[in-house]
């Protein structure tokens, strides 16, 4: 979809699609809603749905299984609801990323909330962006379920110390579940351009190995946290207010 306007994709049912099922670019005002994405989850380059260049796109009430991202948003996407999504397999829900050749790709006004991500890669992610929410998000054994990544590059021109751009007003709450790897939440920041202003409310996450513990990572990241937040986040400070 290219260019578009008040457009409208209902029902469809994507299957076994050899590259990203469903792309928005340069589009305004996109309802998706009650789809149904499947590919193998060993297949490259399949996102389900992918936004970029594109300003209040709504996408809701569908499932998605891929080999890659269920939905990625990257340069340009702005004003994006994502809400009541079945995610998994695949890569989880990507949110910015550092184009070719140290182009800087942002989103900002993104709003996640009531999905279930299951047996993905990533739970809610962020590259380069700001203005993120992801609230009351379920974790089924994601091997990282909370990750913000200011040196994710996935070209190989990429400087990614030289290239990092501000990640700031991210939040996480009521994300609950299970973790496959021991690092649960990740804020893997720029020490030259710090991330500011996450916040954690009600993070609750386990490890999915019986009697295995899960702890945090955290560099160059500043913000707090409130209520409970498991496991701790060094580098927030912890504000105890009610939610």
């Amino acid at each position: 979809m290219l260019s578009c306007t008040d457009a409208q994709i209902w029902g469809l049912r994507s299957i076994n699609s050899v590259m990203m099922h469903i792309s928005v670019g340069k589009s305004k005002r996109v309802d998706i809603r009650d789809i149904t994405i499947v590919a193998p989850d060993e297949s490259p380059n399949t996102d389900g749905i992918h936004v970029q260049q594109s300003q209040f796109v709504s996408i809701r009430n569908s499932i998605i299984g891929t080999g890659d991202d269920c939905v990625s948003l990257s340069e340009g996407a702005e004003d994006i609801t994502i809400r009541n999504v079945k995610c998994g397999p695949g890569h989880g829900i990507s949110i910015g990323s550092l184009g070719k050749k140290g182009s800087q790709a942002t989103a900002a006004n993104i709003h996640v909330s009531n999905c279930t991500l299951t047996k993905t890669t990533n739970g809610g992610g962020s590259g380069f962006a700001s203005n993120i929410s992801f609230v009351d998000i379920t974790m089924n054994d994601v091997r990282y379920p909370i990750i913000i990544d200011q040196y994710y590059c996935p070209h190989s021109e990429c400087d990614a110390q030289a290239s990092a751009v501000e990640v700031r007003d991210v939040k996480y709450i009521g994300v609950t579940g299970s973790s496959t790897r021991e690092v649960a939440i990740a804020l893997n920041c720029s020490q030259s351009v710090p991330c500011s202003g996450i916040v954690m409310d009600r993070v609750n996450l386990w490890n999915s190995n019986e009697g295995e513990e899960v702890r945090s990572h955290c560099i160059s990241a500043d913000g707090y946290a409130m209520n409970q937040v498991t496991p701790a986040v060094s580098c927030l400070t912890q504000r105890n207010l009610a939610s």
